[in-house]
């Protein structure tokens, strides 16, 4: 499995079963409900979306992640389940939380790090 944002593996920071796929339909503005309910699609694109959740990560760990997923948009390489390629897609995220959990000999561990990749 490949899984790299920004050139750097986070493979070591996901925790089991860590990465939902999805493929997004973006609709056009002829889409809805015609007079007789019936749907009208007006697909314009498909768009793919990650949503990651990290294991607990120390706060090194946690830089690492938080870092690399930082700038406006970053360049995501990933096995897609749809294409059963790996691809390369230029992706956004926002909106991150992480909760301090436990300072155990020195060393601080965040848990509930999540995050979405959304592509471009």
């Amino acid at each position: 499995m490949t899984f790299t944002v920004g050139g750097v593996n986070i493979i070591p920071y996901i925790a089991p079963g860590g990465i939902k796929w999805q493929r997004n339909d973006v609709d056009g503005p002829n889409a809805g409900r015609g007079l007789d309910g019936t749907l009208i699609r007006d697909r314009v694109a498909i768009k793919r979306r990650l949503d990651v959740t990290c294991k607990t990560l120390t706060t090194e760990e946690a830089h690492i992640i938080l870092t690399a997923i930082e700038p406006e948009w970053v360049t995501v390489s990933y096995t897609d389940p749809m294409s059963g390629t790996t691809l390369a897609k230029t992706m956004y995220s926002n909106n991150i939380p992480a909760t301090i959990a436990i300072v155990k000999n020195g060393v601080e561990y965040w848990t509930g790090i999540t995050f979405p990749l959304i592509e471009k």
